[in-house]
């Protein structure tokens, strides 16, 4: 044979699927700390508390009554029962625990599994953004075409239902929504999300909704899921879990809620690709749905505690543009091409002043060369301190 060996070639599917720049950051910042520096970190969307007690608890007799084996393909009926209870509560959403719901590994799994039954070649994604690029990545990975909406500070990063229009075709089988926004906080309201029904009545397009951090909104602002609006329930698919909420991003235990029709496929696919998620962490589930609402809630009030202190220090400078977030735990801040682009800056912030931020293009490859994301997912003090490094750093380029 002539032809060359090599083995090692990934498989088409990834050519366009970037690694996450995310992680880059953060490898980095451990690197820093290696070498004996303290990094404050703003980079990772995780919350800095600890799993509540109540939790862990049931958790910890699920494992030692010996609930380790398989469970079913959707999940442990007790914790579909939890989550269909909670949508009812919190949304007002009727969803059977027998068929409407899945357990999932984490939301990305949530995400995986409704792009990969729904979207393929020929397929359309429409995702606004920046956006978390998990979207982007498993629309790609699944051979479907994203196509990129563009979110503006103009509209404090919401969507615009023009542009929205313009950008679905005969093609678009899925839009993406997230709410509260990962990476810029922004909250969709009920006459916007009834302007986005309007639009999607009378085509294929399947919305998915992204609520992981639906408890973390602040000012009285109210988080409502667009499967609550006009007609859009019979036409979204609710990914939801524990992770930012509950302090569980390390248990990797979330949900998909739809109709049977749109959950049924994505339970095909989970049955042949993870099985079914881990057995007794599904019992920590039940009791952060449960039993946790005021360890939830203070958690929340912390949050909001600091977005405060961090929109306090921000409005003394004026080198950042941004638009005050209404939920989630996320600053997205704009600067000045004179600054260099976010890939320069947010090294040189990290090199410097050892503060780890994500580079606005993570998020958004072509609109976000002149943006940041900073994560107040950490102590207030750190969180004050890393600003005004933040703020010092760009400063001394000005």
């Amino acid at each position: 044979m002539n032809a060359t060996i090599d083995i090692a070639r990934p498989a088409d599917r990834l050519s366009d699927v970037r690694p996450s720049a995310i992680r880059a950051i953060f490898d980095r910042a451990v690197q820093i700390e290696k070498a004996g520096h303290a990094v404050i970190h703003f980079e990772i969307g995780r919350p800095d508390f600890d799993t509540p007690e109540v939790i862990k608890d049931a958790t910890a007799k699920a494992l030692a009554d010996g609930l380790v084996h398989y469970g079913p393909n959707a999940g442990l009926p007790v914790l579909r029962a939890a989550i269909s209870e909670y949508l009812q509560r919190s949304q007002g959403l009727e969803y059977s625990a027998e068929d409407e719901v899945l357990v999932t590994i984490g939301a990305n799994e949530a995400v995986l599994l409704s792009i990969l039954a729904f979207c393929g070649p020929g397929d359309e994604v429409v995702i606004p953004v920046p956006a978390w690029p998990a979207y982007e990545a498993c629309a790609r990975l699944a051979g479907a075409t994203p196509v990129l909406l563009p979110l503006t500070l103009d509209t404090e990063y919401k969507v615009d239902p023009a542009a929205l229009r313009g950008a679905i075709t005969e093609k678009t089988r899925m839009v993406v929504l997230c709410t509260p926004h990962n990476p810029t906080g922004a909250v969709l309201d009920q006459a916007l999300l009834e302007e986005i029904a309007e639009i999607v009545r009378g085509t294929n397009a399947i919305i998915l909704s992204d609520e992981i951090y639906g408890e973390l909104v602040y000012g009285g602002t109210r988080h409502l899921s667009p499967a609550a609006v006009a007609d859009l329930k019979e036409r979204t698919l609710i990914v939801g879990g524990f992770a930012k909420s509950w302090a569980m991003d390390g248990w990797r235990l979330g949900w998909l809620a739809g109709p049977r029709d749109l959950v049924r496929p994505a339970l095909r696919v989970r049955q042949f690709t993870t099985t079914c998620p881990p057995t007794f962490p599904q019992i920590g589930g039940v009791a952060a749905l449960n039993s946790a609402d005021s360890e939830r809630e203070e958690m929340r009030q912390e949050f909001e505690s600091r977005r405060s202190a961090a929109l306090e220090i921000l409005a003394q400078q004026d080198i950042f543009s941004y638009a005050a977030p209404d939920g989630a735990f996320y600053l997205y801040l704009s600067f000045p091409e004179t600054l260099g682009t976010a890939h320069e800056l947010a090294l040189k912030i990290l090199e410097e002043q050892h503060v780890a931020v994500v580079p606005g293009t993570a998020f958004d490859i072509d609109g976000g060369s002149h943006s940041l994301r900073v994560s107040y997912a950490c102590g207030i003090d750190d969180l004050k301190e890393g600003l005004r490094r933040i703020i010092t750093a760009v400063s001394s380029q000005e």
